[in-house]
C-alpha cells in the first residue's frame, strides 16, 4: 500500500466513495435524499477545488481511500489549523490500516503546513468513525445540539 497525491483518475473513484458518508442513520430532520445529494456534491466540489489538497491509497492499482485536508483559521485564535473535509475508506480497504494511513498522512501535512491543530467534524451517529479517531487521541470539543420545535 502507497499514499499518493490525487490524479485525474481518481476522480469517479472519489465520487462513488461519497455514498459511504450516508452509511449512517441521520436524525430525523434530515431528509435522506439531499444528504445524499449533498454528499455527492461536496465530493465533486472538492475534485474541482484548488484549495484542499487530495491524498489517495492505492495498492496494486486498486483505489482503497482518501482523504481531503484544507488549510485554515482557528476562529477563537486565528491560529492556523489544518480541517479534515472528509475522509473515506472502501470496503475493500476496510481493517488493513488504511484509515491509518490516511489519518498519519494528514498530521505530516498539518504539521508541514504549521498548523496548531487538526480538526474534523463526524455525524454523532457515526459510533465506528468516532471510536476510531478517539482511539488516535482525537477528543471531542464542540457538540452540535439539534431540536425541531413543535
Amino acid at each position: 500500500m502507497h499514499i499518493r497525491p490525487y490524479h485525474e483518475k481518481d476522480k469517479e473513484s472519489i465520487i462513488s466513495l461519497s455514498t459511504r458518508f450516508n452509511d449512517i442513520p441521520f436524525m430525523d430532520y434530515r431528509n435522506r435524499e439531499i444528504m445524499e445529494q449533498k454528499q455527492l456534491e461536496l465530493a465533486e466540489n472538492s475534485i474541482e477545488s484548488s484549495e484542499s489538497d487530495i491524498f489517495v491509497v492505492e495498492h496494486d492499482g486498486d483505489f482503497l481511500g482518501y482523504i481531503e485536508l484544507i488549510e485554515d483559521k482557528d476562529y477563537f485564535t486565528n491560529n492556523a489549523v489544518a480541517y479534515i473535509s472528509a475522509i473515506a475508506v472502501t470496503s475493500l480497504g476496510e481493517g488493513k490500516g488504511v484509515g491509518k494511513m490516511l489519518m498519519e498522512k494528514a498530521e505530516e501535512w498539518c504539521l508541514d503546513k504549521q498548523c496548531t491543530q487538526l480538526m474534523l467534524d463526524v455525524f454523532r451517529a457515526n459510533d465506528n468513525a468516532i471510536n476510531f479517531y478517539k482511539h488516535l487521541g482525537y477528543e471531542e470539543e464542540i457538540v452540535k445540539m439539534v431540536k425541531t420545535p413543535k
